[in-house]
């Protein structure tokens, strides 16, 4: 059924040569508002250099901490942080400046002092974001939109590294696509669905055509440098097989760890591996990794639908595997697959498998996994028994869901991103109702369940935040950068958002760019953040107990890590 809603809008160890580091006499000055490490970043024309992100990594440890210059090119790094006594290598790694770096050792009491005056240079393209590229490429926004969803998979210069005929762009656009090339999906602005691969092949082969220059453009986009968007302290864990950067690599490569979700309590960080059968974990104070591997149900996974005939036929096969955890209120780990759902007791190190599931999945307030299986059936599974008892409830099929989520009354939440709408099922009277979002074809991807039961969901194709209200029946956008419009520049991709009851804050990522989004619940506005190092994003979760708001990500592409970042 349709439901009436009100609809609202929302407007590496040493210094390069070509920069000069300075560390004081003996490196050690009298402590200045606590902190263990300070200085000042300037251009070599003396210039102070603002929103410029300082790296400390703690030597032989997995862990690097980061802040940012404020308007003056100070930099400080809070008592509070992760910045503890020992020997550090202090750098600055941006790609438009030589990079530099310093060994440094940072006692108790005393603040070290460092001096960075850094020597610009041309952005190269081999570092350019998808973001950087698209807004330099010709094209309409409606060619743009689809284009930068190649970044999904591979880099934009992977994309374009040789040049096609337009049957060869179709060739290379349905081998991506996989199945989706045979589908027609009219609510969503997905490129590999049938009626957008021929406009898109025309529009890579007039870029990228027989003849065409080896010289792909592309413009840097400016780093923000108000003091609000450089007040963030951010911790980086360098993940057991993390790997280095390739710019030619497909997703999916087995050499590495691909994490994809990530939940967190006082000790450790859990995050999935999207390639391999593997609970992550990372003590969040000492920076070590481990990883624990999980027996998978039967028919479950990748390999359970490849048993099945249901294959991902993608390059990379990113179907099937392990996707989003959750703690439950014993504190267990649930762990969300295709066909499969796997519980892990972190007391006694224990697994229990269920031979059902879906990779995202919701979970009430009595521990029952909730989730939309593949022939519309939504199926609660009750995780309290180590037998499969599943309960299923008959709701109109739709076209295909990416998330679902279940508030505390035990409603399910369902993100229908092939048809741009928003779905909700109560148990307790069996209804069930769909809301179209405000912006066809938005595409409803990820998100979360606020503690008033909102749903906060990222609308990847349209670039913007979406608020649910299920019990007002309200339905509100935001977009990512303050003023602008869907579908146009900067062409923004959010992947999920994660909400913070406790400040009132939604955080959200454009996937294209290495930028997150701290949008305020009540007014809508953002405050954008460049982070640290060029992020690859499938989910960030707020960590509800900090003392001041923290938002986790998982870096999802090679070098892969987990990352805490935390508002000053």
């Amino acid at each position: 059924m349709k439901a009436n809603l009100y609809v609202g809008t929302a407007i590496t160890a040493v210094a390069m040569a070509a920069a000069y580091v300075f560390v004081s006499p003996g490196a050690m000055l009298a402590a200045e508002d606590g902190s263990l490490l300070a200085g000042k970043v300037v251009s070599s024309t003396g210039t102070a250099l603002a929103g410029i992100p300082i790296k400390a990594h703690r030597d032989n440890s997995a862990v690097t901490v980061a802040v940012y210059t404020d308007a003056k090119g100070e930099y400080a790094f809070p008592t509070w942080s992760d910045l503890t006594p020992g020997s550090y290598s202090v750098a600055i790694e941006l790609p438009d400046f030589e990079h530099a770096a310093r060994p440094v050792a940072v006692a108790e009491g005393k603040a070290a002092k460092v001096d960075f005056t850094l020597k610009s240079k041309l952005l190269a393209y081999e570092d350019a974001t998808a973001s950087e590229i698209i807004a330099a490429l010709p094209g309409t926004d409606h060619q743009k939109v689809l284009f930068s969803q190649c970044s999904n998979c591979h880099t934009l210069q992977w994309a374009l590294q040789a040049p096609r005929t337009k049957e060869g762009w179709v060739a290379v656009i349905k081998k991506m696509a996989g199945r989706a090339a045979e589908q027609h999906q009219p609510g969503t602005y997905a490129f590999s669905q049938k009626q957008f691969i021929e406009p898109l092949a025309e529009y890579l082969a007039s870029i990228r055509g027989p003849g065409s220059s080896d010289t792909i453009p592309f413009t840097q986009r400016p780093r923000p440098t108000a003091a609000t968007s450089a007040d963030l302290v951010v911790t980086e864990y360098a993940l057991p097989r993390g790997g280095e950067r390739e710019l030619y690599m497909i997703r999916g490569d087995r050499r590495f760890v691909w994490p994809h979700d990530v939940i967190m309590n006082d000790k450790y960080a859990y995050y999935t591996d999207h390639f391999s059968y593997v609970l992550g974990r990372i003590d969040v104070k000492t920076g070590e990794g481990k990883e624990i591997p999980f027996p998978v149900p039967k028919g479950a996974g990748r390999e359970g639908r490849n048993m099945m005939g249901e294959g991902d036929t993608r390059p990379g096969a990113p179907g099937g595997g392990a996707h989003e955890l959750q703690f439950d209120r014993q504190g267990n780990v649930i762990v969300g697959m295709d066909n499969g759902t796997v519980k892990y007791d972190p007391e006694t190190g224990r697994f229990t498998n269920w031979a059902a599931g879906r990779a995202m999945f919701g979970l009430d307030p009595d521990g029952n996994v909730w989730n939309l299986q593949r022939n519309g059936d939504l199926v609660k599974i009750d995780t309290s028994s180590e037998e499969l008892k599943r309960t299923t409830f008959q709701i109109p099929k739709n076209r295909g869901i990416y998330d679902t989520d279940t508030d505390s009354k035990g409603r399910t939440h369902l993100y229908i991103w092939q048809e741009g709408k928003i779905g909700i099922f109560d148990p307790k009277s069996a209804e069930y109702a769909e809301y179209l979002t405000p912006t066809p074809m938005s595409g409803p991807r990820r998100g979360q369940i606020d503690g008033q039961n909102r749903l906060w969901a990222a609308e990847f194709y349209a670039g913007q935040l979406l608020m649910f209200d299920p019990d007002h029946k309200v339905i509100k956008e935001y977009p990512l950068v303050n003023g602008t419009k869907p579908y146009a520049a900067p062409y923004a991709e959010p992947y999920s958002a994660s909400a913070d009851d406790k400040n009132q804050i939604v955080w959200t990522h454009d996937f294209s760019s290495g930028r997150l989004y701290r949008i305020d619940m009540n007014t809508g506005q953002s405050t954008e953040y460049l982070t640290p190092s060029n992020y690859e994003v499938r989910d960030l979760k707020v960590e509800t107990a900090a003392p001041r708001p923290t938002v986790w990500v998982p870096a999802y592409r090679p070098p892969s890590k987990l990352v805490k970042i935390e508002v000053r």
